[in-house]
């Protein structure tokens, strides 16, 4: 394994995906027929010069590597003849474009197009894309959280801290920056690490996965930076209201020629950073968060681009406790405790003055290159670092002090004792991936590329547990102990893209392994996984375009060491030997859709998608803590149903719906089964797990007056899933936000104002019930925030 290793290596010596790029490739003609030569094309992105190029004698122009996103096309002649013409470009898409100029001497009757609903992109996945306008036009805007954003997409289910399901997957989501992996943070942080300010347009795929997705399959979020003006803009905005809330932040880019810069950072402090136990308890659940970013793009010619990027964020949060437990009454049947209407036990007891802390941090930088040589040849490279951080500090002399639950002893004689721990979580990312991508035809794209990641982890317990005598953590039995991970992941892959008539025929094949080992320790393992995947769309017309996919998704464990983490949390005995037996997840997985503008103004999609697993991987908590491990399942099923509507009236009102059916369910833990009890383990039949919400559904709109914009979402959830067996599902909901914003764009500066109203009917509801962290977590209630922002 250190041969294939070092060959990917020296063979990809950056890291790069060529993953949110596209191509542009047109021609230009009179309404003769006739091909017309030196016209001059331009690429537009709103409003503003991306690209140039002239048509050759056949009357071809073509622009390689375009961001996937809107564009206009505008041809120009040396008569002064125009036409123009909007496009979407999708990742690895090859887009056709027909312009045709008037006869010289002919008039033409000029009429202003009405704003339309989007076309679908020719590509055989489920695809959904943000513009920067549709993100301003969700409630609250950019001051969303990435996660929040992406939950008012089809097949995602939001969560309590800010977590994020994609299609009954547990967490397993890819994102990307301009093309580039994110590789993992560290286990268990709340806070988010991605800024939308820093988010030019977004592109969703949630199945149907080309062969240069690896690793984390579940959905794949692309996300394109901001790129500035020549002139030069930027932004400062406060905003503050409920919960103590104020947060102000900044961002700014210009062009300096060959070389632009974009750079920002926002601060944020609440009395409500994380989910509560109890609906509206903010004793422990104050928080800050600093974010900042800059990013540098250098064209030093038309054919080579270099663009870096870094990142960083910083979080402290208070932790929740659930305060609606009362204190031990040994007077009383099981203390005064009982199970809850669906049979949970009860959360753990915490005295009213613990004081329980989270401390993260998350840097990430990134440095890629892409040349290209001529236009059919072109190649990409980058290079990554990640650094995440995370401590739990658990408050042993609070959280097992005088009033906390006392030691008990059962039937067997055996003795247990509230305990509570420390846990520091540290993993150092080093990324590397190529790609070369070839034309073989006017129609035909071939990608090849791979990718290498080496983890360097670490996780720092210090377990105490209480003594009665002492009303505290007793130090003979303060358990310390540090795991050191070594982890390197990687794969191989071979893409082709050909355009048939109206047939798109993507094809790959894909090589992927992981070897994990941890320092000290015989724990290790070394797995290689091949998956091909093939996709078909067909173009009913330029309006209507069906696909269908299937393919085998091999996808690995995130790297903990469990088995010394069970050992030093005392789930195990110390001196218990566990092996490493955590498996790859094996996929069979398939897809068929159909998206159409039945009309200008109304595009409609479905998409049915179904997957069987092999080794399904699903988290579990570690203990008291805030550590989540994977396990697997023998077996896995998941299907679903997704439809989705956009509507665009006009200028002034825009719409979208979307709504969600599925099921995932596993059966048979057979890994890391020192985590779960006999009974558990016993259990052979099929059971739904516990990310799981059967319906899910968003609807928004927007109406806009002038500078004046009024903003609408309601989303719907049926409840995620709880009970002893997760054969129940917390209560259902529907929550509506509202933002009300003016620009004063004749004003010096162009001030803006917003009003944000979350949960405006104040609905009270769960995300989770007696299987979140320390418990249960509630939505928020009712929520009133004001936005100042002024541009410069």
């Amino acid at each position: 394994m250190k041969r294939i290793t070092a060959l990917l290596v020296f063979a990809f010596p950056l890291a790069a995906s060529a993953a949110n790029l596209g191509i542009v490739d047109g021609s230009v003609r009179d309404y003769d027929g006739q091909f017309l030569s030196n016209v001059t094309v331009l690429l537009l992105r709103d409003g503003r010069r991306v690209d140039e190029h002239l048509t050759d004698k056949d009357g071809h122009f073509e622009f390689e590597q375009v961001p996937f996103g809107n564009y206009r096309i505008k041809a120009t002649d040396a008569q002064g003849r125009s036409e123009q013409q909007d496009v979407r470009v999708a990742s690895g898409s090859v887009t056709a474009v027909e312009i045709f100029l008037p006869i010289m001497g002919q008039e033409v009757q000029i009429v202003a197009e009405r704003p339309k609903a989007p076309l679908p992109s020719n590509t055989p996945s489920s695809t959904s894309t943000l513009e920067r306008e549709e993100i301003k036009n969700l409630p609250r805007g950019d001051t969303a959280s990435v996660n929040e954003i992406l939950s008012t997409q089809p097949g995602f289910v939001y969560d309590a801290m800010g977590n994020l399901f994609a299609r009954g997957n547990h967490a397993n989501i890819q994102y990307q920056i301009d093309g580039v992996p994110l590789p993992d943070s560290v286990s268990g942080l709340f806070g988010s690490f991605l800024s939308p300010k820093l988010v030019e347009n977004m592109e969703v795929i949630t199945g149907g996965l080309d062969a240069e997705y690896g690793e984390r399959l579940a959905a794949v979020v692309n996300l394109n930076s901001r790129k500035p003006s020549a002139a030069g803009e930027g932004q400062i905005e406060l905003m503050g209201g409920s919960y103590q809330t104020l947060s102000p932040s900044i961002v700014y880019g210009k062009k300096f020629g060959a070389l632009s810069m974009v750079a920002g950072g926002s601060y944020r402090t609440t009395q409500r950073a994380l989910d509560p136990e109890v609906f509206e308890d903010l004793s422990h659940n104050g928080g800050d968060e600093e974010r900042g970013f800059l990013r540098l793009d250098y064209d030093p010619d038309e054919h080579t681009h270099w663009s870096a990027l870094g990142s960083f964020a910083h979080n402290f949060y208070r932790l929740p406790i659930d305060t609606s437990v009362p204190q031990f009454d040994s007077s009383q049947p099981n203390g005064g405790r009982t199970p809850d209407q669906y049979g949970n036990a009860p959360s753990p007891f915490f005295p009213r003055n613990t004081n329980q802390t989270e401390n993260e941090r998350d840097a990430f930088a990134m440095l890629s290159f892409r040349h290209d040589f001529d236009p059919r040849s072109s190649f990409r490279a980058a290079a990554t670092y990640r650094h995440s951080y995370g401590f739990l500090f658990g408050d042993p002399q609070n959280a097992l002090g005088p009033t906390a639950d006392p030691c008990m002893t059962d039937a067997q004689g055996n003795t247990t004792c509230s305990t509570t721990s420390d846990v520091g979580r540290t993993a150092d990312h080093l990324g590397a991936n190529a790609e070369q991508l070839l034309r073989l035809g006017e129609q035909d794209v071939l990608k090849i590329g791979g990718q290498v990641d080496r983890l360097f982890g670490s996780t720092d317990f210090t377990s105490y547990t209480r003594s009665d005598s002492l009303q505290g953590p007793d130090p003979a039995l303060t358990v310390r102990g540090t795991d050191t991970s070594r982890a390197t992941t990687g794969g191989l892959y071979l893409q082709d893209r050909a355009t048939l008539g109206r047939f798109v025929i993507n094809a790959g094949v894909r090589l992927d392994f992981q070897r994990v080992t941890f320092v000290g320790a015989p724990e290790q393992a070394t797995q290689v996984g091949v998956g091909p995947r093939l996709g078909v769309a067909y173009a009913f017309s330029e309006a209507t375009i069906a696909h269908a996919f299937a393919g085998l998704l091999w996808q690995p464990p995130a790297v903990l060491d469990a088995p010394a983490a069970a050992r030093i949390l005392g789930l195990v005995p110390p001196d218990q030997v566990i092996p490493y037996d955590l498996l790859a997840e094996k996929d069979r997985y398939a897809e068929v859709g159909i998206e159409s503008r039945v009309v200008p103004a109304l595009t409609l999609k479905l998409n049915i998608w179904g997957r069987l697993s092999s080794d399904q991987i699903d988290d579990v908590g570690v203990g008291g803590t805030n550590l989540v491990s994977p396990y697997n399942f023998r077996d896995g099923r998941a299907g679903g149903v997704e439809g989705g509507a956009v509507l665009v009236v006009g200028s002034r009102f825009s719409a979208f719906a979307n709504v969600s059916l599925e099921q995932a369910q596993g059966r048979g833990i057979e890994t890391a089964q020192y985590l779960f009890s006999p009974d558990n383990l016993a259990r052979t039949d099929w059971q739904t797990l516990d990310h799981v919400q059967t319906w899910t559904a968003n609807a928004g709109a927007t109406v806009k007056d002038g500078y004046t914009r009024l903003s609408g979402l309601a989303e719907y959830g049926s409840g995620l899933r709880t009970g002893a067996n997760n054969d129940q599902h917390v209560p259902d909901h529907l929550r509506v936000d509202l933002t009300l914003s003016h620009q004063f764009f004749d004003l010096p500066s162009k001030p803006s104002i917003a009003v944000d109203v979350v949960n405006l009917f104040d609905a009270h509801y769960a995300y989770r019930i007696a299987n979140g962290f320390n418990g249960s977590h509630w939505a928020p209630g009712r929520g009133i925030f004001l936005r100042i922002a002024s541009e410069f």
